[in-house]
């Protein structure tokens, strides 16, 4: 632990930005003291309605399908391990980093501390020292249909029960027993996908920037028109985010000798160009959209069932369906989609002799060789946007059904919609970078100074241009993960954000 200072959990104001630094593992955590009476009062509910008699789902019967056969007070230590371990059945595969384990483990806590799942105390102050703990167990990612994350949760939850899904050393010691509706309370929510999906969302909106930058590039590469680029054409914009990816590429040419008469190439240039600002807002609003919905979702008592603080019971609880979540990332993935084809668009438009006024493919002039046409690089990027778009149909309606003998027959695939989008950002970067690489290729070839150039323009073609062989074309194999490497950090987008 390197940070004193405590972050105070109270199930209502955690944000998603916090959710990621938290992740860090550098942030001590406890629960308010508000929260703390919420869960003892949670508590004693749960307590007088198992001693009423009734039955209530998870604490004295069964789950799924078998949830209408009843379980003994006797029974109730063994039921509740015998939940956890039997749903952390382990399928082979990748695992969830170990950020986004503890990110799903902070949800959790901001869940427990409403007091409506009825730990108890112990169980919670358990939970928050395994949050503190340096490492985090190793839970499976790609194993939940989104109607609350039971496999990857039931793995998290192992240690806590002085297990591990290996066999090993438990990260808490044991054994410990659970109590009536914890086991099903661990498990019971989309942590995973909240967790995970806010960790995407902070690399979106990296990426979002880095359109910007790599249009605001491309058009000082191709010479473009900026005249819809002006301060003067700002009012009329009418969606905020369009407006802020006009700010930001605007930012970054300041001080071009391109905004000056006489220096763009076309009356009125391809639309990939002229419509940057629209792609770009539209990924900014799409991000925007699917934050305010995970960000509600962050802070919803997610359970089943849910202790009513208000009425002093047990009532059925819904909000473990991750169709909102999906809505959500399946609109994010298809904008970040499209903002990667136009990119792609204006890589070739840069290197096409007869729009930007450039030599073949790039190269030096008279070369029957060279260029960024012989490296491939526009192919290299062209496939990674085939694949790109592959990933980026919306899973919203490929629901499956009748699971758990036809009592669970929807599931919102929250989980598979973030995946995707992880996959879709990654390969986003590398076609922005290769935007940017063939921009700075053509910048070269134009024998500008960086004076001439914007500054964030200019401070981006000093970053990349050490990478390219200019020149020296072939002599070696051309290493792309330098400036893909070097673009996608997250420190060469922040200097430059507006």
């Amino acid at each position: 632990m390197t940070t004193p200072a405590a972050f105070l959990f109270d199930g209502d104001t955690l944000s998603l930005e916090k959710l990621v630094q938290l992740s860090s593992g550098k942030i001590a955590c406890d629960l308010s003291r508000a929260a703390w009476d919420n869960v003892a009062e949670g508590r004693r509910i749960v307590m007088r309605a198992v001693a009423d008699g009734s039955a209530y789902y998870g604490v004295n019967t069964g789950v799924g399908s078998q949830k209408d056969i009843g379980v003994q007070a006797a029974d109730f230590a063994s039921f509740n391990d015998h939940i956890i371990v039997a749903e952390a059945t382990d399928m082979p595969g990748a695992a969830f980093a170990p950020t986004v384990v503890r990110g799903a483990l902070a949800v959790m806590l901001n869940n427990a501390a409403t007091g409506r799942l009825g730990l108890r105390p112990d169980l919670v102050r358990r939970m928050l020292r395994l949050f503190h703990c340096a490492d985090m167990p190793e839970v499976r990612s790609g194993t939940s249909s989104g109607m609350a994350d039971l496999g990857p949760l039931a793995q998290l939850a192992l240690p806590l029960v002085g297990r591990s899904l290996d066999g090993g050393a438990p990260l808490i010691e044991g054994p410990y027993d659970l109590a009536e509706k914890e086991a099903v309370s661990l498990i019971n929510c989309n942590a995973f996908v909240l967790s995970h999906g806010a960790h995407v969302m902070a690399e979106a909106a990296r990426l979002a920037i880095a359109f910007d930058l790599a249009a605001a590039l491309s058009l000082e590469a191709f010479r473009g028109n900026l005249s819809y680029y002006r301060a003067e054409m700002r009012p009329g914009y009418r969606n905020p985010h369009q407006l802020a990816s006009c700010r930001q590429i605007n930012h970054a040419l300041r001080g071009a000798r391109l905004w000056q008469d006489g220096e763009a190439r076309f009356l009125q240039d391809p639309l990939s160009f002229r419509f940057a600002t629209r792609v770009g807002g539209t990924v900014k609003l799409a991000l925007a959209q699917a934050t305010a919905i995970y960000q509600d979702d962050l802070n919803c008592v997610c359970d089943n069932p849910v202790v009513s603080l208000e009425t002093g019971s047990l009532v059925t609880g819904i909000n473990m369906d991750s169709t909102p979540l999906t809505y959500a990332t399946d609109g994010l993935r298809q904008a970040i989609a499209m903002a990667a084809a136009v990119s792609t668009e204006r890589s070739l438009k840069v290197q096409h002799a007869g729009f930007s006024g450039l030599p073949l493919g790039l190269a030096q002039p008279c070369r029957a060789d060279g260029g960024v046409q012989n490296l491939i690089i526009s192919y290299l990027g062209v496939a990674r946007q085939a694949e790109l778009r592959g990933l980026a149909a919306p899973v919203l309606l490929d629901c499956a059904h009748a699971l758990a003998d036809g009592i669970e027959d929807v599931s919102g695939l929250g989980p598979l919609s973030v995946a995707r989008t992880e996959q879709v950002i990654a390969f986003a970067w590398q076609i922005v970078s290769v935007e940017m690489i063939i921009a700075s290729w053509a910048l070269a070839l134009r024998g500008l100074e960086t004076s001439e150039m914007g500054q964030t323009t200019g401070a981006i073609y000093t970053k990349l241009r050490p990478f390219l062989p200019i020149g020296t074309e072939g002599r070696n194999v051309f290493d792309m993960s330098g400036p893909i490497d070097c673009v996608s950090a997250p420190e060469f987008v922040q200097p430059y954000q507006i």
